[in-house]
């Protein structure tokens, strides 16, 4: 990873080290068919001498306000509120058996066989997995999530107390140079005359500490493949709780998907808004959560930021809530 030879969705970019796979390496042309889709726009070159525009982008008319449930920072955890089951079913198995699993179709296999060879052998060890997690009650999920007022200032995201007029703090979001020339906080209402005129839903999940500590517990004993499985699923689950309360807030503020969506028009962002966690493109300052984790008062659930910048516990993830129509995935 410190050589840039791993991508935490695709997985090894050199090929995938013996003893990890199925079947072996995929072939090149091959890669990108068992790879999750992909959410970002495709990589164009850009002129880094063209001067960064703070205009909102043509693409992104301004929409009115979102309406939210309530103001402010609430906390979800244990089975009553968080149905472990209901999570799983937001569990992205492509990314866990390719991605994490480097469980990846064979060189001249084809898709049926390898579907097949994932029924067979990937599959059972994921139902263990979720057994044994269960009965041991190896995951503990929970959320801090909540919506402030808020407002565009150019290209910033700026929040507002929602108990009285405040300014919080801001997000400074980078603008594509070309093209839509996207910026996150152009899915945002402008401020009026420096007071918010819009709502910005932000989430923060984990998977909870024991997870973290049961990970380590299996790599230091050197039970690499038990660590290989459990840490890969544990980071998974924390996504697929992250795809869970972001359903919850498109429900919450009348966005609610169709009934009987089918997972996979989920995973391809078939739905009204975006999820934008940092580190990516479009909101790259990792350092963002820290802000972001004071306001929803993480800490209620455990869930806090060191000083480099990693989140604990580790299993954990955050993100800020794009509802406007027009939102979605693109690299800045």
């Amino acid at each position: 990873k410190a050589k840039d030879r791993w991508d935490d969705r695709a997985g090894f970019l050199d090929g995938t080290p013996d003893g990890l796979s199925i079947g072996g390496d995929a072939e090149p042309s091959e890669s990108a068919d068992t790879a999750p889709e992909s959410s970002s726009e495709p990589t164009e070159t850009v002129d880094l001498k063209l001067p960064i525009s703070f205009e909102r982008s043509d693409a992104v008319p301004e929409e009115k306000a979102v309406i939210t449930p309530f103001l402010g920072a609430s906390v979800l955890q244990g089975e009553d509120q968080i149905p472990l089951d209901e999570v799983i079913a937001f569990l992205d198995r492509q990314a866990l058996f390719a991605g994490q699993w480097q469980m990846r179709k064979a060189k001249h296999q084809s898709r049926e066989e390898y579907e097949q060879d994932l029924a067979d052998k990937a599959e059972p060890i994921l139902q263990k997995w979720l057994a044994r997690a269960k009965d041991d009650q190896l995951l503990h999920p929970a959320v801090a999530y909540g919506y402030f007022p808020c407002g565009r200032d150019g290209n910033a995201v700026v929040v507002f107390n929602p108990e009285g007029g405040s300014e919080l703090g801001r997000f400074d979001v980078p603008r594509q140079r070309s093209g839509n020339r996207y910026c996150i906080a152009d899915f945002f209402r402008d401020l009026k005359k420096g007071q918010p005129c819009d709502v910005l839903p932000m989430q923060a999940v984990t998977m909870g500490e024991e997870a973290s500590r049961f990970s380590q517990e299996l790599f230091r004993k050197d039970a690499y493949s038990d660590y290989l499985f459990f840490h890969g699923l544990a980071v998974q689950m924390a996504e697929a709780l992250a795809e869970w309360t972001h359903a919850r807030i498109r429900r919450e503020c009348g966005f609610s998907d169709p009934e009987a969506m089918p997972i996979r028009d989920i995973f391809a962002q078939r739905y009204r808004g975006s999820r934008y966690s940092f580190g990516y493109p479009a909101c790259p300052n990792v350092a963002d959560s820290r802000q972001q984790l004071e306001w929803l008062q993480a800490d209620r659930i455990g869930l806090t930021m060191d000083e480099s910048d990693q989140l604990h516990p580790e299993q954990s993830t955050t993100a800020l809530i794009a509802l406007h129509s027009n939102a979605r995935y693109f690299s800045a």
